[in-house]
């Protein structure tokens, strides 16, 4: 994602799905994007269900298709005159997941809010974000709260795999001006079994040494083959468990965005949503990018 040329930004009409649309709306008067797209999925399952215990259920849907595209309309309205971005609309129907996944393949960004309506389905299914990231290959943007100012701190979790690249090509596009710190975590491969195999304090002080050493060497590798080592790239390597660790280190330094690759070098974190990925979405009061 070298430049962001077109942003679906998803709602349900929440508070929540509001402040992404006007991140949207923010992001695409910055950076110059040529297209944006507004979307609302009506439930399929909700309509046939309502349709069911209704008469004339052919005009009561057209009734809630006209009601939802108003809404969008006025919705976009509202965000042109405070931004000058405006958006296209659309209303879909069927399942909410699958029709914002779809839509969001079409785009280079799909933004959605942290949460939406449904708080209490939220926490029994996992967040609507955290869902759409197993059905999408375009970058998801997560939105926390009401956007104040464009992107200025962000702070971007790597582990030197091709994913930590898409990480960094993601904040260059979203934020080509902000200061960026780059940080990587690391545990050293060996260290519990040389602590199970009873390896004295010395031994582990002079392996983690290399290890530190090594994970520096790597950073600045790293930096120096995307062209990334500029004057407002701050490098930051620290011992520690990543899962745990990387969310402190982003409530200690106060980035108004973290960004991350979807998954790690591990093969299970291939299959699945990385943990450090899912720990960043659920832990981060910022916005989170995720990159993929």
């Amino acid at each position: 994602m070298t430049r962001i040329r077109s942003i679906l930004a998803a709602t349900d009409f929440s508070p929540n799905s509001r402040h992404a649309a006007e991140r949207t709306a923010m992001l695409g008067a910055t950076l110059g994007v040529p297209r944006g797209l507004l979307l609302h999925v009506l439930e399929e399952s909700w309509l046939e269900s309502l349709k069911r215990f209704i008469g004339s259920p052919a005009e009561v849907e057209r009734g809630i298709v006209d009601d939802a595209s108003s809404s969008l309309v006025e919705l976009t309205e509202e965000i042109r005159q405070a931004s000058g971005f405006s958006f296209e609309t659309q209303v879909r129907k069927g399942s909410t997941l699958d029709g914002i996944a779809e839509a969001a393949s079409h785009h280079d960004l799909l933004v959605v809010g942290a949460h939406g309506r449904h708080p209490v389905r939220t926490l029994a299914l996992g967040t609507t974000a955290q869902r759409l990231l197993g059905k999408t290959r375009t970058p998801v943007l997560v939105v926390k709260g009401k956007p104040d100012r464009p992107y200025r701190r962000i702070l971007v979790a790597v582990d030197f795999s091709p994913n930590s690249q898409m990480a960094m090509e993601g904040c260059s596009a979203i934020a080509p001006e902000a200061l960026v710190r780059v940080v990587h975590v690391y545990e050293p491969l060996l260290e519990r079994q040389m602590i199970s195999a009873g390896a004295s304090d010395k031994v582990l002080e002079e392996y983690r040494a290399k290890a530190r050493i090594d994970a520096e060497t790597q950073m600045t590798a790293f930096l120096e083959a995307g062209q990334w080592s500029t004057g407002r790239t701050l490098q930051h390597v620290e011992y520690g468990h990543a899962s745990a660790r990387l969310p402190e280190i982003a409530h200690e330094w106060g980035p108004d965005l973290v960004v991350v690759g979807k998954h790690g070098r591990s093969r299970v974190e291939e299959l699945l949503l990385g943990s450090v990925t899912i720990h960043l979405l659920s832990q981060s009061r910022c916005d989170v990018l995720v990159a993929q």
